[in-house]
This record gives C-alpha cells, sequence and structure tokens, in this order.
C-alpha cells in the first residue's frame, strides 16, 4: 500500500510544484511554476539543427507534463496559441488530475499504454530494488515498439498532430516517458541528430529536479533508493526502445511506416511542420530565373502550404530528401509569361517585312490599286543561360490588304491579318493569337520610283493569351488565359537607286512597339501564379537594305524578278523583357530568354508575274548572339 501511495506522490501527483520561478529562454518558451517539464519540442536554449541545413521551428509542438498550471502560468500559455492538446494519459489518471486547458483549445485523449503493464498501472508493482525499476522502465520504452496496442495509439497520435492546424501540447503525467518517447520519435522525423535528442530526453532530470528532490526527501532513504529510478529517466530507457525499433525493424522509418503505419505523406507534414530548411539542395552557384525561383520555393516553407497535406509540401521534402529539387526552380517562376511578352513585342516586324513587297505601289501607276495576300510561318529559338532557360518561338499567320497609288509621290496600304504563335520555355507553352490592322503610306518628294522616300505605319492588334505550365515534382499544371493589345509604329527614310541590272534600296527608321497584357489568375497547382499585368514597349533603331535584279523572262509570258534583303535591328529600349507574378503574397521575377539589343535578318525572295497576277515566295533567317531562326511566306496579288 505504501508503494502505491509512494508512486502517486511521485507521477501521478503534481502537488509538490517546483519552486523555480519563470525563466525566459532564447525560444521564448515560458518556464511554468505549476507544470515544471513544459517544453518546446524545437529545444531547450536554442532551436536544435536538422539534417540537411535545418533548423527546428519554435512554437509547432509543445511537450509537458498533466496540465495544472497557476493563475500566471495560464496567461502564458493563452499566449502561445496552442490549439490541440493531446492527453496521452489513462482514464484513471486523467480523474486524478484533470487538466485545466488553454484557452480556445481542443482536448483529445489517445491513452498510449491502455491496460499494457506500465505507467499509471505500476503501482500495483512491488520493487525491492533499483534495478527491478530500471528494467521496468527500459521495458516500457520496448514496449512502444513491441505491443501493437501502443503502436496503434502512436498511430493514431502522429496522425493527430499532422492534421493540427495549429501549435499542439502531448503531455501524459511526469510528461517523461510516454511523452518523451513522442518527443523523441518526432525529433528523429525532424532529422535531428541521436547525440542531440537524448540530451533533450533526459533535460527531464533538470526540469523536474527541484520536484523530484522534494518528493525524495520525503522518503525513507531505502525507499528513496529503490524508488528514485522512476521519478526521472536514464539514457538506457529510451536507448532501450531505440534499440527495439532497429532489433524489430530495421530503423525508424521502417517503425514509422510499418510498425505505426504512417504514410510517407503523413511523416512530410510532420517534418514540414518542424523544420525549416535554410538552404535547399542544389542552389548554390544558381543565377536569374533558376535562382528566384529557388528563393521562392525557399520563402513557401513559411506558408500555409509547408507541413500540410499539400503537394508543395510533398514535392519540397521529397526533393530534399533526394538532393535535388528538380529543375522545378526553373519551372516555377513562369518564365513563359516573359517569354511570350518579349515574342509578341517582336511580332510587327515580322509582319512588315511579309507584307513589304505589295506596300509601297512603286509598280502601280497613278490610280491603282493591288490586292494582295501573304501566308507566313517562322520559327526562332533563344539559348539558354545562366539568366534563363532556353525558349522557341513558332508563328504562322495570313494577311490580305489593299494598296493604292494615289500620285506619283504618294502611295498607301491597308491591311488586316491574324498570326498564331507558340511560345514553349521551362516547361510551359503559351498560345498567343494575334488579330491585327495595318495602315500605311509612302512618300517621295519627287518620284516613288527613284529618290529619297519615307515611309510609316501604324499598327493595332489583338491578342487573346493561353498557357499552361508543367511545374514537374508531381506539382501538376499551372493554366491561365488573359487578352490586352499589341500596337506598333514605324517610320523610315531611304534612297531607290536604279543601277544597271538592280535597285538597290538602303533606308534608315525606328521601329516602336507596344503591349499591354492584362494580369491572370493561373489555376490547376499549388504552385500557380497570380500573373501581374504586362506593360512593356520595345524601341528599335532599323536598317535596311533591299536589292531587286532585272527581271527573267520565263515561259508563257510570265516574269520572275529575284531579290535580297539585309536588316540589322539594334534596341534602344525594351530588348530584355520582365514578368512578374505573386504566391501567397511572395513575389517572383522572371525574365525572357531572348536578351539581344542587336539582331541581323537576311532573306531570299522570287516574285513572278503574268498581267496583273503575282505570286512570290521568300525565305529567311535571323540571328543575334543568343538567337537564330528561319522564316517564310507565299504571297499573291492582282493588279486592278
Amino acid at each position: 500500500m505504501f508503494h502505491r501511495v509512494l508512486y502517486s506522490l511521485s507521477v501521478l501527483s503534481l502537488s509538490i510544484a517546483s519552486a523555480h520561478a519563470a525563466q525566459t529562454y532564447s525560444l521564448d518558451t515560458p518556464r511554468l511554476t505549476g507544470i515544471d517539464n513544459f517544453r518546446d519540442l524545437a529545444g531547450t536554449t536554442s532551436a536544435y539543427t536538422t539534417a540537411n541545413d535545418g533548423v527546428m521551428r519554435a512554437g509547432v509542438f509543445y511537450r509537458s507534463n498533466a496540465l495544472t498550471p497557476t493563475a500566471s502560468d495560464l496567461s502564458l500559455l493563452n499566449n502561445l496559441g496552442i490549439s490541440h492538446v493531446y492527453d496521452l494519459r489513462t482514464p484513471s489518471e486523467i480523474a486524478g488530475t484533470p487538466d485545466t486547458l488553454p484557452t480556445g483549445a481542443a482536448y483529445q485523449n489517445i491513452d498510449i499504454i491502455g491496460s499494457a503493464t506500465s505507467g499509471a498501472n505500476i503501482t500495483s508493482i512491488s520493487f525491492t530494488s533499483a534495478a527491478q525499476a530500471i528494467a521496468m522502465m527500459e521495458q516500457t520504452n520496448r514496449a512502444f515498439v513491441s505491443n501493437s496496442g501502443m503502436r496503434g495509439q502512436l498511430a493514431a497520435l502522429f496522425n493527430e498532430l499532422a492534421a493540427a492546424d495549429g501549435a499542439a501540447l502531448f503531455h501524459c503525467t511526469a510528461g517523461k516517458d510516454r511523452t518523451g518517447w513522442t518527443a523523441a520519435v518526432l525529433q528523429s522525423i525532424a532529422g535531428v541528430d541521436s547525440a542531440t535528442i537524448m540530451d533533450n530526453y533526459l533535460a527531464t532530470n533538470d526540469y523536474t529536479a527541484a520536484r523530484v528532490a522534494a518528493t525524495l526527501a520525503a522518503l525513507p532513504a531505502s525507499y528513496a533508493t529503490i524508488y528514485a529510478p522512476l521519478l526521472g529517466v536514464q539514457a538506457s530507457y529510451l536507448q532501450a526502445g531505440l534499440d527495439e525499433v532497429v532489433a524489430q525493424y530495421g530503423s525508424m522509418d521502417n517503425y514509422l511506416k510499418e510498425g505505426l503505419g504512417l504514410s510517407q505523406e503523413t511523416l512530410y507534414v510532420l517534418r514540414g511542420k518542424m523544420v525549416y530548411y535554410s538552404s535547399l539542395p542544389q542552389t548554390a552557384g544558381l543565377q536569374g530565373n533558376a535562382a528566384a525561383g529557388a528563393q521562392l520555393l525557399t520563402q513557401l516553407q513559411n506558408s500555409s502550404l509547408s507541413g500540410d497535406y499539400s503537394a508543395y509540401n510533398y514535392y519540397l521534402q521529397s526533393a530534399i530528401d533526394a538532393g535535388t529539387l528538380g529543375g522545378v526552380e526553373s519551372t516555377i517562376g513562369g518564365q513563359v509569361h516573359a517569354d511570350s511578352a518579349s515574342y509578341l513585342l517582336r511580332q510587327d516586324a515580322m509582319i512588315e517585312k511579309a507584307a513589304a513587297p505589295y506596300t509601297s505601289g512603286i509598280e502601280l501607276k497613278a490610280g491603282q490599286s493591288r490586292l494582295w495576300m501573304t501566308a507566313l510561318a517562322g520559327y526562332q529559338g533563344n539559348d539558354g543561360s545562366a539568366e534563363a532557360a532556353s525558349s522557341n518561338e513558332h508563328t504562322q499567320g495570313s494577311m490580305i490588304g489593299l494598296t493604292q497609288r494615289f500620285s506619283e509621290q504618294l502611295s498607301g496600304h491597308a491591311g488586316f491579318g491574324y498570326s498564331r504563335g507558340s511560345v514553349g520555355a521551362a516547361s510551359g507553352e503559351a498560345d498567343t493569337d494575334l488579330t491585327f490592322l495595318r495602315v500605311g503610306a509612302r512618300y517621295a518628294p519627287g518620284s516613288l520610283t527613284h529618290g529619297l522616300f519615307a515611309d510609316a505605319s501604324l499598327s493595332a492588334g489583338w491578342v487573346d493569351y493561353d498557357s499552361q505550365r508543367e511545374l514537374g515534382g508531381g506539382l501538376g499544371k499551372a493554366k491561365g488565359n488573359t487578352d490586352g493589345t499589341l500596337g506598333g509604329a514605324s517610320l523610315a527614310l531611304g534612297y531607290r537607286m536604279p543601277m544597271h541590272g538592280v535597285i538597290l534600296e538602303p533606308s534608315l527608321g525606328v521601329r516602336v512597339s507596344h503591349l499591354s497584357l492584362d494580369g491572370f489568375q493561373e489555376k490547376g497547382s499549388d504552385l500557380a501564379l497570380d500573373v501581374d499585368d504586362l506593360q512593356e514597349t520595345r524601341s528599335s533603331a532599323v536598317a535596311n537594305l533591299k536589292a531587286s535584279f532585272a527581271p527573267v523572262d520565263l515561259a508563257g509570258g510570265w516574269k520572275m524578278v529575284p531579290g535580297l534583303e539585309f536588316g540589322y535591328d539594334h534596341a534602344l529600349d525594351g530588348y530584355d523583357v520582365d514578368s512578374q507574378g505573386r504566391l501567397l503574397g511572395l513575389e517572383i521575377t522572371q525574365r525572357a530568354a531572348f536578351d539581344d539589343r542587336d539582331q541581323f535578318s537576311g532573306a531570299f525572295n522570287l516574285n513572278a508575274s503574268l498581267g496583273e497576277l503575282s505570286l512570290g515566295a521568300a525565305v529567311g533567317a535571323i540571328g543575334s548572339s543568343n538567337s537564330h531562326g528561319v522564316s517564310g511566306s507565299l504571297k499573291a496579288s492582282y493588279q486592278f
């Protein structure tokens, strides 16, 4: 009977309170008067470090003995945001010392030991030596591994801790055995080293020293010697359980998955809750878009996606285990949006070149008109760099127009067309449907056929934009769509020089294009971006040289005119295009792969005519320091 009373005094009762005053640790965890073994799982004096450059998060999980707070203790607890309390005791223990809960905390009892012969039930066992008490405590820790009932309750506890939507507190009576095993397993999941886990386990002896000393002082020396092992912890207790894990399952991971039946997803949620990784794998030396993506992935650890059953959390934790981000650092930021904007800003120049053979009106007489149509196709590849992933651009389009020669010195033209673009970059693809209208004129002080001239044009277009990005890493596809406008203007001065067998037409000018795309919200992935509106302007100085050779007579009255064209484009502004997006309040900027200030182009064209009918074709190439491409067009016209 005395033994039962002794155990009640030493283990189940917290009536002898610690005399320690509240203290403040660097973790800002309060030291409580009425709950002497209350502490943050993240550490005692400072947060523990973990494998893979991680650090334990404070304020996620708290471990404790039974909740018997003083009034000041309760005030401190209420400021910690504890939303869930998990009581690991038996019903009889709870009846003897009910919890006083923090305000608003949900309570759940998960009886770890149940009917097993340990914990509260040990009051029915008499000991004759300290060695027997030590052996019982070691066996209790082995039972956390070997006993199926305990494993089932531990599994329920860990699943509940993973699902908790706020700070959680778990405790038993003394906060050392059931609580100590739970804490050690959680710290193992977090990646804390074994020596630190053991130190944390043994810290119970420091936290409860005053209470234990007072209890032992109240006992006869012979009983104190026998029962002292029950009041504190020894390394052999925890080690017995850890050795049992290896003996039965080979590793802690196997114990968690096979013994407790926890899913990998749940283990990743627990780890995401507990650990912040200061650096992610293989991010050293990253630049540009990839560096921005890695930074966003790192920052998202402090978002609602982390430590939750989200695709992001599973991806990040598995990436940490694999030692690589798997390329997601390059796909997360939406580089394709920047590449698409850059592509659209250069469309006006391509369309102008495709229509150019019929827009000058040189071959017409005053009062004559020409109805014309052109179909165009093009490809441009932009090489990747340390700043951006490579991109590719495909274009298909058609345009129909009318050119009128008003006088010897003046001609004008108008055209309407459609261009479909496809831009691919960083595992993303965007389709741009551009419907446009162009008008322009050529004026020569003397005659359009020779001498000085000026060309001017204006364009306006409507853009329909659809994109999808395959993020990789199990993160799904981010899809989005929007619309906007594309406008352009150009002005050039040239000189037409008929010579023997060839007509040369050099020109110098400027071109300006402005793109306005509305912002939009992607859908379909945890990492879908809220893409900001795109307002970009590109201005360039352009130089061209056209050469038309003497007509060649063909059978049936056809005449063929070959020609060459060379161009140079020097960007004055807007050659390096960025896009911005936001995710859960975090911002990311991506730059387009195309960032050349200078571009060169060349084309060969043939034009065949028979009376009022004319047919033509052109093939060209474009290149710069980091891009290359080809283009082609087919043309037909009728003069009247």
